[in-house]
C-alpha cells in the first residue's frame, strides 16, 4: 500500500466550492486503476510558487502511481496542472481547510475552546484534540510574575553550566562543538538541552506551581499520572543567536508491538496506541520568526512510517508554526514530528520541558555519562 499525494494546479484562484466539486470528482470517477482500488482521503491547498493549488491524498496498491495521476487529470479535463508531489508508506496527514487553529489551540483551563461552543470539559477536549492531532496549545499557563521568576533561575543554570563546561573542558566550543554530559546535551549548532537536576530552582518551581496547575489535564491524557505510574524530568532547551533549523525528527518512537493508526483514515480513533509519553513546553520569551519556534507536524504521530517523511509536510504546507507567547504551554505527544527552527535575533530563546513518561518507559539517548558536577577542574 502507498499513500499518493497529488497537486492539481489551477491558472486562477478557486472558491472552496469548486474545490469541492473538484473533490467531489475525482472522488467519484476514479476509484480503481487498472482494476485496484483507489481510496481516497482528503483534501487540502496549498500555493504551489504562488499559484494555488488543491491537494488530494489517496491510498492504493497501485504499482504505478503515476497511473493514478493520469487518471486524475483525466477526470479533471484540461485546465488543471495535476502531479505527483508525494508518496508515502503511510496516510500524510494534510492541513484542514478552514487550518490547524480552530482543532489544536484550546485558550485555557476553562470551557472556552476555539470553535466550539459544546459544554465538554478542558480536560476531555484536551486528550481528544491530543489523539486526534498530537499536540494543544493552552494560554496563559503563567502570569508575568512567574515567568519572570522562572526566567531567572533559568538564567542562572545556563550561566553555572557553561561555567563548569569553561572550568572543566576548556577544550570545548560551546555553541560549535558535540557535547554530551549527565547535565546537558548539544542539539546541533548554537542549541541544547540543559537537564535540571533535583536541587534546582528552576526544576523546584515546575514542582510547586505547574504541576499543581496541570494534573488533571495531564491524568485524561496520560492515564497513571495520579497513581505515581508517571515520571517527569524537567530540561531546559535553549537556542543561542545563530542556531540553525533542525532536521525533522520525534521525541520518541512507537513502541514496539503497539499499534498505530494504519491505512484507515480513521485508525487514531480506535486502532492507535495511547501515548507512553508527553512534553510540556513552556516558553521564557515570545517566540516568534526572529527568536524561532518549534514547527510540527499534527498528526503525524499515528503513523510510524511517516518517520523521515517531514520534508513533505513543508510541501504540502501542512506544519503548524509554535509561535507564542511567553508563559503559554504547548503540549504534544512524544510520537510527534516536529523541528526547532533557527534563531535570528540577538536573545537566547529558553523553553522550560516537562517530560512526562509511564513508568516502564526508560529514555536513554538523550543525555551522556560524565558528570561535570563531579569533574575536576583542568
Amino acid at each position: 500500500m502507498h499513500c499518493v499525494l497529488i497537486g492539481v494546479t489551477t491558472y486562477s484562484p478557486r472558491s472552496d466550492a469548486e474545490d469541492a466539486a473538484a473533490w467531489k470528482e475525482v472522488t467519484q470517477q476514479v476509484t480503481e486503476v487498472d482494476g485496484i482500488t483507489v481510496n481516497w482521503v482528503s483534501s487540502s491547498k496549498s500555493n504551489d510558487e504562488g499559484k494555488p493549488t488543491q491537494l488530494l491524498c489517496a491510498t492504493t496498491d497501485a504499482p504505478v502511481l503515476e497511473d493514478v495521476v493520469a487518471a486524475t487529470a483525466k477526470a479533471l479535463g484540461d485546465c488543471h496542472e495535476t502531479e505527483l508531489w508525494a508518496s508515502a508508506p503511510a496516510i500524510l496527514p494534510l492541513r484542514p481547510l478552514n487550518g490547524y487553529n480552530t482543532h489544536i489551540i484550546l485558550h485555557d483551563n476553562t470551557n472556552n475552546v476555539s470553535g466550539d461552543s459544546t459544554s465538554t470539559s478542558w480536560e476531555e477536549r484536551a486528550s481528544s484534540t491530543m489523539k486526534e492531532w498530537g499536540m494543544f496549545t493552552q494560554s496563559s499557563l503563567l502570569d508575568a510574575s512567574e515567568i519572570q521568576e522562572l526566567r531567572q533561575c533559568v538564567n542562572d543554570e545556563i550561566s553555572s553550566i557553561e561555567n563548569l563546561i569553561t572550568l572543566h573542558r576548556p577544550d570545548i566550543d560551546i555553541g560549535q562543538d558535540i557535547m554530551s554530559f549527565q547535565e546537558i546535551a548539544s542539539r546541533g549548532n548554537e542549541r541544547f538541552d540543559l537537564l535540571l537536576q533535583q536541587t534546582s530552582n528552576a526544576k523546584s518551581f515546575v514542582e510547586r506551581i505547574v504541576l499543581d496547575r496541570i494534573s488533571s489535564t495531564l491524568e485524561n491524557i496520560l492515564d497513571g499520572y495520579v497513581n505515581q505510574d508517571v515520571n517527569f524530568d524537567v530540561s531546559v532547551v535553549y537556542s543561542k543567536p545563530g542556531a540553525t533549523n533542525q532536521g525533522w525528527h520525534a521525541d520518541g518512537d512507537h513502541q514496539k508491538g503497539a499499534n498505530d493508526g494504519g491505512w484507515d483514515v480513521d485508525g487514531w480513533k480506535t486502532r492507535l496506541a495511547e501515548p507512553y509519553a508527553l512534553c510540556l513546553f513552556i516558553p521564557l520569551i515570545d517566540l516568534d520568526d526572529a527568536t524561532g519556534f518549534t514547527q510540527f507536524w499534527p498528526a503525524s504521530h499515528r503513523n510510524r512510517g511517516l518517520m523521515g517523511f517531514g520534508p513533505a509536510a513543508e510541501i504540502a504546507e501542512a506544519t503548524w508554526d509554535g509561535k507564542c507567547k511567553a508563559g503559554d504551554a504547548i503540549w504534544y505527544d512524544y510520537r510527534l514530528m516536529h523541528r526547532g527552527m533557527g534563531n535570528s535575533s540577538k536573545a537566547i530563546r529558553p523553553v522550560v520541558q516537562v517530560l512526562f513518561k509511564k513508568s516502564w518507559y526508560d529514555e536513554k539517548r538523550n543525555y551522556g555519562t560524565d558528570s561535570l558536577q563531579q569533574m575536576k577542574p583542568i
